[in-house]
């Protein structure tokens, strides 16, 4: 409790978190995610993360809207540091597992004209067991359980260009004041940490802070910072805490855009997975398998989809068309996995227990 107090509410650590509940350190968070401040010959890095944090905090929902399943996603939260991690994957995992934090998003900024570029990455932290079972997907069939995690677990984004007339605005988050109705200006209180979205209306959000209190702030031109490096991340944080229905929508919106990207393929295929769990069916999954044949993430996807689909068959002629598809599939492309692949090793096992 101790560590986790000092995370949430020191300094060094501002959390932003989505949830309509009281703001509190101790609450249960579903994915936490690390922004810790870019690096910079100059103070751009700080403004950078912190439009960064807050953009990706405005993405937090507790539920869909409308909700007729009575879904619920726990409480989303962003962790803005004031420390500069170093260039380097093992430095912010290592930052990442200090802060139990599941995701970090890091990377530089450079000065260029009128604006500012952000060289970003995303890390799913490693040997971090919590962080691990949220990547699962998990199918059972018989008695055997099938675990398919994420494709990859580094990330390298296109360059994201910020106006310096929107990053001046947000040198830190705690810098931001809490005014009692919607204005640009107030002499209220700054804000406080950790505090929580109750609503986003345009350039505003209510939000509630630690005491209980709650107040607008002011975010102008926040959503100009809009791109790939936003929509991948809040897409693999939605996907983490189950929301398919919005990490569709993003990773869908990563797939489409006509930019050179190093992120496209996953995003193809994760937003064919979120529109499956989402109960959207599995013709998304074939199409993504049909345009990149040789990924194994998307033949495991498409075999786990089909098992999926056998284990919930109401009638034997459908299960057998679904579990035919799985084994076809494992035999053309069998070649892509290890023989003791752990994977490979339990669907087979499935397959075997259905003759």
């Amino acid at each position: 409790m101790r560590r986790q107090k000092i995370v949430c509410c020191a300094i060094a650590f501002f959390c932003l978190l989505a949830a309509g509940l009281p703001a509190r350190c101790a609450d249960r968070v579903s994915v936490r995610t690390l922004v810790p401040t870019f690096s910079s010959n100059t103070s751009l890095g700080a403004n950078a993360s912190t439009v960064l944090a807050l953009r990706l905090w405005t993405t937090l929902r507790p539920r869909p809207n409308p909700n007729p399943k009575d879904l619920y996603f726990g409480s989303g939260q962003i962790e803005w540091s004031e420390r500069v991690t170093e260039n380097s994957p093992e430095a912010a995992n290592q930052m990442a597992l200090e802060t139990g934090s599941d995701l970090a998003l890091w990377g530089g900024v450079e000065e260029y004209g009128p604006g500012i570029v952000v060289l970003a990455n995303l890390l799913v932290v490693r040997n971090r067991p919590a962080t691990d079972d949220l990547q699962k997907w998990v199918v059972n069939y018989r008695d055997q359980q099938i675990e398919l995690r994420l494709p990859n677990t580094n990330y390298q984004f296109s360059p994201l260009v910020l106006a310096k007339d929107v990053t001046a605005k947000y040198s830190r988050p705690n810098q931001i004041t809490v005014c009692e109705q919607k204005s640009p200006d107030c002499a209220g209180r700054r804000l406080g940490s950790p505090f929580r979205s109750i609503r986003i209306d345009g350039d505003y959000a209510l939000v509630r802070q630690p005491s209980g209190a709650t107040g607008w702030v002011f975010l102008p031109d926040l959503s100009k910072a809009q791109g790939e490096v936003i929509d991948f991340t809040a897409a693999l944080i939605s996907y983490l805490r189950g929301d398919f229905e919005q990490a569709e929508r993003l990773f869908s919106r990563v797939r489409d855009s006509q930019t050179d990207s190093l992120v496209h393929n996953d995003a193809l295929l994760l937003a064919a997975v979120s529109r499956f769990r989402l109960g959207d069916g599995i013709d998304g999954l074939r199409s993504a398998h049909e345009q990149n044949p040789y990924s194994r993430f998307g033949v495991q996807a498409l075999v786990m989809a089909n098992i999926s689909l056998a284990q919930a068959a109401q009638s034997g002629e459908s299960r057998a068309a679904s579990l035919k598809e799985a084994g076809s599939l494992i035999e053309a492309y069998r070649h892509l996995f290890p023989d003791t692949d752990p994977w490979l090793v339990g669907v087979i096992r499935s397959l075997r227990s259905s003759n």
